[in-house]
């Protein structure tokens, strides 16, 4: 062979194949600009010097690995479609003389040049675009920004290694399909599954039944802490079902409408559901992965706009009070004077020139326990306890249960009788006594939980054990001589008074305020059992966690749009030359070229819209456990999360549409050819 044949040949297919070329290249520039920009974060000095930085450099790590994960993903299944709409080329190419070995070097040099030009532009973009979404995250984080230009060069090392890694694999795996198949094989494979699938009843059933479970789970899962735990679950077997209808219902489907005759015997509807059945394995496939990432695109952004949107809302149920100060014993007697220590930080709040709006004082002490019947059995330490099987319970007086929770009135919570206690939960509690650590108690009454401001309810089946102090040191000295733990860790559940203030002024005034109780206050030796913490203070903290997540949202959000786009495009275009020639025969045996349009733009809206409605439709089904999964977030604000959504869903839905006028011109144009 001619010394650069091989070379020249390669640029010759690439840019003779321009239209499936130009968009994977795009793809994998697309990939590794947004690697870069995301490790030229996670590698910058500045970052380190920021409040809370582990937070927002765990956000940034994550983010590299999803998007590490996704490029495998994806470039992989970008180059799939490439080989198969290149498989008659390359066939072509073995028949007129050139060895399988040939064949291996043009495409190794076809994989050079993309990954040249891939990486290369990637990196450029990325290099423009990465102090850009510097900006942005800090502007998100509300830390000042510093201007400068700074190229990573451990950023750019890691997409070499990571994207020469991808490269190589789509080569090798290439590689491996031409020596495996024979050149007839090569010929005829963009023909191959023509054959009629078969209509799989046990995989649609078993579709169905993973996604009725996994909405199931969505739906009737109560607890936060519960959601969180069964929340991979949950989206496993909706991924699990969305491929599984995709790939079986959708012929199942297909099949009961060919079944009604006076349906499918119309020239629309005949023809639009044989071209779908015959293709629909390969189809389902494409369509299962635009409902799923669909559906992650959905739920990302608008959780994290949300969160980010309510970051005032969130403070406030995380801090309900200004200051808070919290004092921890391991006696029922607490280590400080509490109405001495309140008039102390009354009087330090008001000497800073401070109005007080509000305040409250109160105890109790909660332990965590696994209730059966009428049992409270302690948790054994083993950690073997999952979240669903705990519950939280709080062991408190009245007066304090009034001052913690400014909802319940004093005339709907009566003083239990002596020796005995009330039972306040947020599912109805139907025993007559609780028994633990081998003693009774009867119980007097029991309460409905209502409350939306609490920070004891997080667990499941969560309960209040309300009783007069003397019950209350008699079961605290019991949890006391129960012991230690299994593993050796103490059983011991702390004593807590917290005493919170509100009260008026800027945040700089408040600031200073909660410095100043800060010196006031004598925290004796152990430290340890006492703090102080400030809302103002803290809401540094809350925006570097929900502006970074609320970044790493919009980041992959815009990734995962990229990707769906993408399959989209793809699957358009490899069914537009998979149905030429179908049309070319349709127009052949009387169908005029309207009735041949009419039904490519019905196949066209049914293809591209079922995977938008499916997604919908998950996101609808996932609403109450998203809802339980932000108020763990300490977002409670459902208007402010249904807007959100609701807007993203617009959004989306509008770019969704623009994407499927281009597709479909596209595809009217091949198929006209």
């Amino acid at each position: 062979m001619r010394k650069g044949f091989f070379a020249r040949l390669a640029v010759v297919n690439i840019r003779k194949n321009k239209q499936i070329y130009v968009p994977y290249i795009l793809a994998c520039l697309f990939n590794v600009a947004m690697l870069y920009m995301m490790l030229f974060i996670n590698h910058n000095a500045g970052m380190k010097t920021i409040r809370h930085s582990g937070d927002v450099l765990m956000i940034t790590t994550m983010g590299v690995g999803v998007i590490v994960i996704f490029s495998f993903i994806f470039l992989l299944y970008s180059n799939s479609f490439l080989m198969k709409r290149r498989q008659k080329e390359l066939g072509l190419y073995n028949i007129l003389g050139l060895e399988k070995k040939h064949i291996s070097r043009v495409m190794m040099l076809e994989n050079l040049f993309s990954a040249l030009i891939s990486f290369v532009g990637g990196i450029l973009v990325g290099i423009l675009g990465s102090k850009l979404a510097l900006l942005l995250l800090l502007k998100l984080i509300k830390v000042p920004a510093s201007f400068g230009f700074e190229v990573s060069v451990p950023a750019i090392r890691i997409c070499l290694e990571v994207f020469g890694a991808i490269f190589v694999l789509i080569l090798l795996v290439n590689i491996r399909k031409v020596y495996k198949t024979n050149p007839i094989q090569l010929l005829q494979a963009q023909n191959a599954g023509e054959k009629e699938p078969k209509a799989k009843w046990l995989m649609a059933v078993a579709g169905f039944i993973c996604l009725f479970i996994g909405y199931y789970i969505a739906i009737t899962t109560e607890s936060p802490l519960s959601a969180l735990a069964l929340f991979f679950v949950a989206v496993v077997l909706v991924m699990a079902g969305t491929y599984l209808l995709f790939t079986a219902g959708s012929i199942v489907v297909l099949k009961v409408l060919r079944w009604n005759k006076k349906f499918y015997y119309k020239t629309k509807n005949f023809t639009a559901v044989s071209g779908m059945l015959y293709r629909m394995k390969q189809n389902a496939a494409g369509l299962a992965s635009i409902c799923v990432l669909s559906t992650m695109v959905l739920v990302m952004i608008s959780m994290t706009v949300s969160m980010f949107a309510g970051v005032d809302d969130e403070l406030k149920a995380r801090y309900p009070y200004e200051v808070n100060y919290m004092d921890r014993s391991e006696t029922m007697d607490p280590t400080v004077d509490v109405q001495e220590l309140y008039q102390k930080m009354a009087d330090t709040i008001q000497a800073q020139g401070r109005e007080i709006t509000d305040s409250e004082v109160y105890s109790y002490f909660q332990i965590f326990m696994t209730v059966k019947g009428s049992e409270f059995l302690p948790l054994d330490g083993s950690g073997d306890v999952s979240a669903t099987d705990m519950t939280g319970v709080t062991f408190i007086t009245r007066e304090s249960l009034l001052a913690s929770d400014r909802s319940l009135k004093a005339s709907e919570m009566p003083e239990p009788e002596a020796g005995k206690v009330n039972i306040y939960s947020k599912t109805p509690y139907n025993q007559s006594t609780i028994q633990l650590y081998g003693q009774t108690y009867a119980v007097d009454q029991t309460f409905s939980y209502e409350s939306k401001n609490d920070s004891f309810m997080v667990l499941d089946g969560s309960i209040y054990v309300v009783a007069d102090e003397s019950v209350l040191r008699q079961i605290f000295d019991l949890q006391k001589a129960a012991g230690m733990n299994a593993d050796g860790s103490s059983m011991l559940s702390m004593y807590q008074t917290e005493i919170s203030f509100e009260y008026d002024g800027t945040k700089e005034e408040k600031l200073a305020c909660a410095e100043a109780l800060s010196k006031a206050m004598e925290f004796g030796e152990n430290t340890h059992t006492s703090y102080l913490e400030s809302r103002t203070e803290n809401e540094k903290d809350f925006y570097v966690l929900y502006g970074g997540l609320f970044f790493l949202g919009l980041f992959l959000g815009i990734m995962f749009l990229m990707v769906t786009v993408m399959i989209i495009f793809y699957k358009q275009i490899s069914e537009g030359y998979d149905d030429r020639e179908r049309y070319i025969i349709m127009e052949k045996v009387g169908m005029s070229h309207a009735e041949v349009k009419a039904t490519i733009q019905s196949q066209i809206r049914i293809v591209f819209f079922l995977p938008l409605v499916m997604a919908a439709i998950h996101v609808a089904a996932a609403f109450p456990m998203i809802r339980r999964l932000l108020a763990m977030l300490n977002l409670t604000n459902v208007p402010l999360f249904v807007t959100c959504l609701v807007v993203t869903i617009l959004i989306f839905t509008a770019i969704y549409y623009l994407v499927f006028r281009i597709t479909s011109k596209a595809y009217d144009k091949i198929v006209s050819k």
